[in-house]
């Protein structure tokens, strides 16, 4: 099957292996509902909690779609596959004939598996452009820590911070900070987004 004639086909990608599993499936339903549809034919490829990937319609792609804290992936489409070499119907159904040409795929994927060059890795393996940054940039980034030490090192302004490993957390630890970055302190996961572990802690 290939893309419908002055349409480019567009491959979004929801869901996800990830602790923000459920933010990709609010934000790719937002990003859907604005895609011009005289311009693009959408593939909806939601991936469930373990990592499988099944085609969906767009009318039956979500439960509760209105709901942020009951919205969930309907598993019932195809199971889909990409091939992680050039090939000019990259998607592929796994127990069927199903074959799909993509001119890009957009991952409306939060956290893990979707933000770390997991993902940007097999597609550009897969010879498919992609919405984002590449495999260095988006796994860089993805480390919170690593990118303030490359931003700190090329002396670009940024706020005062404090990289804390697990294993370094005492009953000390909230004094020391607060006397070297002042309060309130943000805390933050250093491999998530910020969607999911972000607080303000004023004690």
């Amino acid at each position: 099957m290939t893309p419908m004639k002055n349409k480019m086909r567009l491959a979004v990608l929801l869901g996800g292996r990830s602790a923000e599993h459920e933010v990709s499936l609010q934000s790719a339903r937002n990003i859907v509902r604005t895609l011009d549809p005289d311009r693009y034919e959408t593939l909806l490829i939601g991936i469930d909690k373990q990592g499988v990937w099944r085609l969906a319609e767009a009318g039956r792609l979500l439960d509760n779609p209105e709901n942020p804290a009951r919205i969930r992936l309907r598993l019932d489409g195809p199971q889909v596959a990409l091939t992680p070499w050039p090939d000019p119907h990259p998607l592929r159904e796994l127990d069927g004939a199903g074959r799909w040409a993509v001119d890009a795929v957009f991952p409306v994927l939060h956290g893990p598996f979707g933000e770390d060059g997991t993902i940007q890795g097999l597609l550009e393996m897969a010879d498919v452009p992609f919405v984002g940054s590449g495999v260095l940039g988006s796994a860089l980034c993805m480390d919170k820590i690593k990118a303030k030490e490359v931003a700190q090192t090329h002396g670009l302004p940024q706020a005062r911070w404090v990289g804390v490993a697990s294993d370094r957390i005492d009953a000390a630890l909230p004094a020391r900070l607060g006397a070297e970055l002042g309060r309130p302190l943000f805390v933050k996961p250093a491999n998530l987004g910020s969607s999911v572990g972000v607080s303000k802690a004023g004690s």
